[in-house]
């Protein structure tokens, strides 16, 4: 790649693709999708390293910020071991700035768990 390239990439406020191993808070990860992506499925690490995968958030929508696109509310359903709470009425969903966030399911070497 050129020096010219690499001084765009650095200065470019757009998500890289090398970035996306990366620990992300919940608005980092969201805003590389479509429609800061709406419908999708997360979890935060800590329920990862709990080994509480059967629970997510499923993100029904999101209001960044206009100064800064990597902060804002994310709402969504919480589904907690297989169980949707509140009825299915999409909450706050707490922790997007505190936590590293995952797709999920989460794929470990190769599978899903």
């Amino acid at each position: 790649m050129s020096s010219i390239a690499k001084k765009l990439l650095k200065k470019s406020v757009y998500p890289i693709i090398s970035d996306s191993n990366k620990p992300k808070n919940l608005l980092e990860l969201l805003n590389i999708f479509p429609n800061y992506g709406v419908g999708l499925k997360v979890i935060p690490d800590h329920w990862v390293n709990k080994g509480i995968l059967e629970s997510y958030y499923e993100v029904t929508r999101v209001a960044p910020k206009l100064k800064n696109i990597n902060h804002g509310k994310v709402f969504g359903v919480k589904v907690w071991k297989g169980k949707v709470l509140y009825e299915g009425k999409p909450m706050r969903i707490s922790g997007t700035l505190k936590w590293n966030w995952y797709r999920w399911p989460i794929m470990k070497e190769g599978r899903i768990d």
